[in-house]
């Protein structure tokens, strides 16, 4: 048992789930040549990503879903401010300008917060944008964030979107993807320069066919331990959530993961590996839970006095670190599923991705990789490498960590 290798051949499938080369300047021609004809047809727009892809965060879907597709997330902001549209107005704008193109009218799908434009598959897998209109956000509304505490450099970023209210109506919504991507950047810049020059090696060392030279990769393709924790959480929500009753209603969203993720990050040293990250990462996760048995007070004394996960008079709260009136467990407070499961999944995964790699056993660390991995690459020769022809050892309900259902 060598719980490095064990590291390493789990760290390769995560490698993988990253964005190739290719799709990354695919996606960048796309969205540049969208909006080029947004402009030379009357809309003065720019178009920028949002999300995992502004993030560096991106997974490759599942290869066994029905649909695998790469949904990538794009803010389309147009010159001016609320003042100058209304919702609906602003969104009508965008639709039938495109729907005026040969080359976007027919792949155009309309939906409650965004347009999605789909491109054909590659490697078995679709391609699409999803294109949210937005404009400045009003002085006063920036105002009375800053007032909340919200740093002005992120807070002057923000912008309003057009969210649906009604049948036909909309409204105003404030968002801030730049600002989140500023927040998040700030946090991740000493995790990515501590081990840029290898990773910068190893890109190149993996796509010699495209690039000519280390200098010419893109930052984009570069990915910190902080990066590789986010992917590592998103892709095992994805696995987990997907074999249980009513998975895709209760999984965390991705802006919480990344926030919780990201606070925590920030609290420890960027000299780090991957899976010290991530099990200190699990670790202050699943303290949170116990805020329900102590009053906030209690709590903070006993365990930790600033949580990423916070329970204050009976609510849980996540604030957006882009936006002070934006809680990202707002949801937690409507159903009491999400957050029962939420903590059940953490403490899995620390089991599976922490305490398992220590086992003497190999064969129960290929079942690990084989219900993670196995929907998306069943033919692995990792996977195999640890599974072989080798019976599981059977999880004893009186010695298995609790809760210890997959």
């Amino acid at each position: 048992m060598n719980i490095f290798e064990r590291q390493k051949d789990f760290l390769s499938f995560i490698e993988k789930l990253d964005i190739s080369p290719t799709l990354l300047e695919n996606a960048k021609g796309k969205y540049e040549a969208l909006a080029s004809f947004l402009n030379e047809h009357g809309v003065d727009a720019s178009i920028y990503p949002q999300g995992s892809f502004a993030l560096g965060t991106v997974i490759c879907p599942i290869k066994k879903d029905k649909n695998p597709c790469y949904d990538l997330d794009f803010i389309c902001h147009v010159e001016g401010n609320k003042s100058d549209y209304t919702p609906s107005g602003l969104r009508n704008m965008i639709e039938n300008t495109l729907k005026s193109s040969d080359t976007y009218g027919g792949k155009l799908v309309k939906w409650d917060e965004c347009f999605t434009i789909e491109y054909a598959e590659v490697n078995g897998i679709s391609f699409s944008i999803d294109i949210v209109p937005a404009v400045d956000e009003s002085k006063d509304n920036i105002t009375n964030m800053i007032c909340k505490g919200l740093n002005p450099n992120i807070a002057n970023t923000s912008v309003a979107i057009p969210r649906q209210s009604s049948e036909k109506g909309y409204r105003w919504i404030s968002n801030n993807p730049k600002g989140f991507k500023a927040w998040f950047d700030e946090i991740n810049k000493p995790f990515l320069l501590y081990a840029r020059e290898n990773n910068r090696r190893k890109i190149f060392e993996n796509n010699r066919a495209i690039f000519a030279s280390v200098e010419e990769i893109p930052q984009e393709l570069e990915r910190s331990s902080l990066q590789r924790v986010i992917q590592i959480f998103k892709y095992q929500r994805d696995s987990y959530y997907s074999k249980i009753k009513y998975g895709d209603d209760i999984k965390p969203i991705s802006a919480l993961i990344t926030t919780v993720v990201t606070r925590i990050s920030n609290k420890y040293y960027p000299d780090c590996s991957v899976f010290d990250l991530l099990k200190f990462v699990l670790s202050k996760l699943e303290i949170c839970v116990h805020q329900k048995d102590f009053t906030f007070e209690e709590f903070s004394s006993r365990y930790d006095n600033s949580p990423v996960i916070s329970f204050k008079e009976q609510k849980w709260s996540v604030p957006n670190p882009a936006d002070p009136d934006d809680n990202l467990a707002d949801k937690w407070n409507n159903d009491d599923r999400i957050s029962t499961t939420f903590f059940k999944w953490i403490t899995i995964m620390k089991q599976d991705l922490i305490v398992s790699l220590s086992q003497d056993d190999d064969n129960q660390f290929g079942i690990i990789l084989e219900n993670s991995f196995g929907a998306w690459d069943d033919k692995s020769a990792i996977i195999k490498k640890y599974r072989g022809s080798q019976i599981a050892t059977p999880i004893i309900a009186s010695t298995a960590a609790k809760p210890y259902f997959y």
